[in-house]
């Protein structure tokens, strides 16, 4: 088997994929908790499911395998600032003060003003490296009024102008 590149040279390449940001939050115990997070995808329409990428070490990641449940929130150009605050070491509950936030099938917290909210129950979990690949089934969605998405690219936030 080949040996991978190092560590420094593939964060610093990866820097040059543009991705969008989502929130990924869960919730068990009664305690919330979320994260921003850009390494999300389509897998399958039918059955309607998404991939999520988690490191192993984030108390979101906990939550999620606890409570076999999360919500993927995709965030629009105006939204930087609920980005920056998950992305922040902050208490939990402090990360959910800016926001309407609401619930929908799994009781996962959605925001409610995100371009679109993936309601999951945890399907599968693969552990590859440092993190968890978490399949999703998707059992509900709520979209608000298009608009552009929150796009993340060379350590820093972007919007897009929407397309018709």
């Amino acid at each position: 088997m080949l040996e991978t590149v190092s560590e420094a040279d593939f964060k610093s390449a990866m820097k040059n994929l543009a991705a969008g940001v989502t929130l990924i939050t869960s919730v068990a115990d009664a305690q919330r908790g979320g994260m921003t997070a850009t390494a999300v995808c389509s897998l399958s329409a039918a059955p309607a499911q998404l991939v999520i990428c988690v490191n192993r070490q984030n108390s979101t990641h906990q939550m999620i395998v606890a409570s076999r449940r999360f919500c993927v929130n995709v965030l629009s150009a105006q939204q930087s600032e609920v980005a920056q605050r998950f992305a922040n070491h902050l208490v939990r509950a402090e990360r959910f003060e800016s926001g309407r936030w609401s619930t929908l099938k799994t009781g996962a917290p959605v925001l409610m003003d995100a371009l679109v909210a993936f309601d999951c129950e945890l399907g599968e979990a693969i552990e590859s490296g440092t993190h968890s690949i978490f399949v999703g089934r998707v059992v509900d969605v709520h979209a608000v009024e298009q608009s552009a998405p929150l796009l993340y690219y060379r350590s820093g936030y972007a919007g897009i102008s929407a397309h018709n």
